[in-house]
């Protein structure tokens, strides 16, 4: 049932229950019997109008299923009836469908010019006359018969109706009378038969599979209001008690409301969720439609089932989850008791092992699809059940961060159009929705798809309401302005690593993508790949821990990004498959003491690689080779961090911190450019170069700043022994104990062991994260010193902040000791 949305949505609509329309018998007759889909037409201009103005149907446009709209349009385009018409999709092949127009004579019905005379075809079929012209190649049929009109794609239709009229009508389809006379006859009403409803959506993404071969309905009648921003419909489903139909199941189970978005994740693409009010009555419903006896008809954990009022299942691009909320949770832990153990605890929430794996399979199939699964959790009175563990913590995660699907702005909206109870709900995040179903085309029509822009339109939803023997329908296709949407956090993964962290995760540059990749390393020295989805993409055994971060040079100028990084002995270029890139790789035999330094003088990337080992300095080009005429080759001292190059408009400077309190500022050949013989005592934070001028601090608070000249001032701040500072360009923040202050912004935050303060620029903002290792939560800030909303999220290290793909800011960090958590932030 949850795919009535993926086709019905595409006509975007409206309804008002109004004047019903009159079944004019004498044109139901000549409707196929073989017709897929009928379109009511009550006034013909009115519609051309809307279809042209219509926003979402501008917005779908380059698809093929708009295409092979447009061009059922131009075979019809010499036509132009003043009365009530049908249009008739009549299934042939695969994929292919005839197309009839029936309507009554009326004055200019047919469109003529006389280049349209001269190339009209007449001929006789059992005395009556078949006029034909061609439209783009294509052959359409006409004839009047009883005053109608009958237009085709097919000759056939036309004759098979003549030979009606000579040996006696068809008889009418009483159901389909039966569902024009529930429309509203002031607007076009679409009627699509239930037996063809498969087939439709197979035509429209070919490589979808069913998993049965269920009729779901017998007819679906929609009305269509095609107003040019609202996008909501109305209609009428009806299913056959003599007849094996999915609707059925539904029969006299009374409307409810739906909860399941209280619990499902913010990055779910969709859901489809039962209102399960009396499991008895739902059970007799399925004994029925099975054939089976309702006393020989049970369940595995049936007392469980009789416990729950909702389930639902969610998907994401890859998987689904169940989730099943309860009226009596004590009653359902009583009845998974039987068939579960426990697994693991994740942030204090037991998981469990479930024995069947099937258990939701055998009740729920014609309707739910649901998969199987093997873990569960209890979440307040929601039971949610998935395949792994991993899918049940971020769902943990995400309802302990707030990331849920109901605290959304579109959300709100949406459901705020729709009735508050429903018997069966479905939700589709309509971007993910449309990305999902991008994979059930061709190439070339996926490749339209996907570039289908829907950012005013974020969501859409159907519910179907059971009463009076019908099953109502009631829809949206949301429009939002995401200017007004406030800032959602979810937890897109959390990846397990073999072995516990060894520091925390990096974000690097995807050239591919324009997003993310995630470098981490384990205590084992195993450095993982990992993609933004959180799938790991490779893993490489090193011989020692990565010094400080890993940076990434683009080697051969091409715009393929490799990463560079040292360990204790070696000096390692990798390509983004994790190969070593020749003649990197190479080790040392002397110990290395501080992470690589790279610098590129004119941004030509024209590299120098520079590597410490205690005082001495060796600087490599980018063929692996000692560079000659760098004559800085070993300092008074050891280094007590990576040496730095700053640039001030032409003069290049190269900074050298000693253990013996010296600064070394130096020119590209290494010698001295700035003679200074005073001694600091570094905190081991970088220099920074502002206004012409070196600026640090040292570990007692003082702000030291350095002329070009040599000049030396101080400035004692009011600092505490381990602060933290961090800068770009001209925006600062520093953390004093637990005062926060950005850009000279004074922010308290709560007592706590404060890590990992850095800045970050994004879509020309700035923003600073902060972890607090005492309290396992990482804060979010932005350039105004104010907490980003909904932060902070759980985290239990420094975390990076990037662009996690090409559109949305993302964050990393270490979730459990050998866990990396992914958060997007929508």
């Amino acid at each position: 049932m949850k795919k009535i949305i993926l086709v019905v949505a595409l006509h975007l609509l409206m309804v008002n229950c109004a004047q019903q329309p009159e079944a004019d018998t004498d044109l139901l007759h000549l409707i196929p019997q073989k017709s897929a889909a009928i379109l009511r037409v009550p006034k013909w201009e009115s519609l051309k109008n809307s279809l042209k103005a219509n926003e979402f149907i501008n917005r779908i446009k380059p698809t093929g299923f708009s295409h092979t709209l447009s061009n059922y349009a131009k075979l019809l385009s010499r036509f132009n009836p003043n009365q009530e018409s049908y249009i008739s999709f009549v299934a042939l092949g695969e994929n292919d469908y005839d197309i009839a127009l029936f309507t009554e004579v009326s004055e200019n019905l047919i469109l003529q010019d006389s280049l349209f005379r001269e190339n009209l075809i007449k001929t006789d079929y059992e005395g009556t006359i078949i006029n034909s012209f061609k439209v783009e190649g294509i052959e359409v049929f006409f004839m009047t018969t009883n005053n109608i009109l009958i237009a085709s794609t097919s000759k056939l239709i036309l004759e098979n109706t003549i030979l009606q009229g000579n040996t006696g009508r068809d008889p009418i389809d009483a159901s389909l009378q039966k569902m024009i006379k529930t429309s509203d006859a002031q607007q076009p009403n679409l009627y699509i038969k239930g037996t063809y409803f498969k087939r439709i959506f197979k035509d429209l993404f070919p490589l979808y599979k069913f998993r049965t071969r269920e009729i779901p309905f017998e007819w679906a009648a929609i009305d269509l209001n095609l107003n040019t921003k609202k996008n909501q419909f109305s209609g009428v489903i009806t299913a056959d008690d003599q007849q094996d139909h999915t609707l059925n199941l539904l029969k006299n189970l009374e409307s409810g409301e739906f909860r399941a978005g209280n619990v499902i994740p913010i990055l779910s693409r969709a859901f489809t969720s039962l209102h399960l009010s009396d499991w008895n009555q739902y059970k007799a419903n399925l004994a029925t439609k099975r054939n089976s006896s309702l006393k020989e008809f049970t369940f595995p954990i049936e007392g469980f089932f009789t416990t729950l009022d909702e389930v639902a299942i969610s998907y994401t691009d890859t998987d689904a989850i169940i989730i099943a909320h309860s009226s009596d949770t004590k009653k359902s832990e009583d009845a998974l008791a039987l068939v579960s153990t426990k697994n693991s605890v994740h942030r204090e929430v037991p998981i469990y092992s479930i024995s069947d794996s099937l258990v939701f399979e055998s009740p729920f199939l014609e309707l739910l699809n649901p998969p199987a699964v093997y873990v569960y959790c209890k979440v307040d009175s929601y039971f949610v059940f998935a395949k792994t563990i991993s899918e049940i913590e971020d769902v943990i995660a995400n309802k302990q961060n707030g990331a849920v699907i109901s605290r959304t702005p579109t959300y709100k909206q949406l459901v705020n159009k729709l009735s508050d109870q429903s018997t069966l709900f479905l939700y589709a995040n309509n971007d993910a929705q449309r990305n999902y179903l991008s994979t059930k085309l061709g190439k070339t029509e996926s490749s339209i798809l996907t570039d289908v822009n829907l950012d005013d339109y974020p969501n859409s939803a159907i519910q179907f309401i059971q009463a009076d023997n019908f099953t109502y329908v009631n829809g949206v296709i949301n429009k939002f302005s995401k200017t007004t949407e406030v800032s959602q956090v979810t937890q897109v993964a959390s990846i397990k690593l073999d072995q516990d962290l060894l520091d925390s995760p990096q974000l690097l540059e995807n050239y591919r993508t324009k997003g993310k990749n995630i470098l981490v390393q384990d205590v084992s020295n195993t450095l993982y790949h990992i993609d933004a989805s959180g799938k790991i993409e490779w893993k490489k055994e090193l011989e020692g821990p990565v010094l400080g971060d890993i940076q990434q040079v683009d080697l051969y100028k091409n715009g393929r990004l490799q990463y560079a990084f040292v360990t204790p002995n070696h000096f390692y270029i990798l390509a983004s498959d994790g190969d070593i890139v020749k003649p990197f790789g190479f080790k040392l035999e002397t110990t290395i003491s501080q992470p690589l330094a790279i610098f590129d003088y004119d941004g030509n990337r024209n590299y120098r690689f520079v590597i410490t080992q205690s005082n001495e300095l060796k600087m490599y080009d980018s063929n692996a080779s000692i560079v000659k005429g760098f004559d800085y080759t070993k300092a008074s001292a050891n280094l007590n961090s990576k040496p730095q190059h700053l640039r001030s408009g032409s003069k290049d400077y190269i900074i050298m911190q000693l253990e013996n309190g010296h600064l070394d500022i130096l020119d590209r050949r290494g010698h001295s450019r700035i003679d200074i013989s005073e001694k600091f005592k570094f905190s081991g934070l970088p220099i920074s170069l502002r206004q012409g001028n070196f600026s640090f601090y040292e570990a007692d608070g003082s702000l030291v700043t350095i002329s070009e000249s040599g000049k030396i001032s101080r400035n004692k701040k009011k600092l505490t022994s381990g602060f933290l500072h961090t800068n770009i360009n001209s925006f600062d923040a520093t953390l004093n104990d637990n005062k926060l202050i950005i850009n000279g912004k004074e922010k308290e935050l709560e007592l706590g062991i404060y890590k990992g303060l850095k800045s970050f620029i994004y879509n020309k903002k700035y923003y600073t994260v902060l972890t607090d290792l005492q309290a396992n939560k990482v804060y979010l800030f932005d350039q105004n010193g104010n907490t980003v909303p909904n932060f902070p999220v759980y985290g239990t290290s420094k975390s990076d902040l990037g662009n996690i793909n090409s559109q949305k800011l993302g964050l990393v960090t270490k979730g459990e000791s050998n866990s990396v958590i992914i958060y997007q932030i929508n």
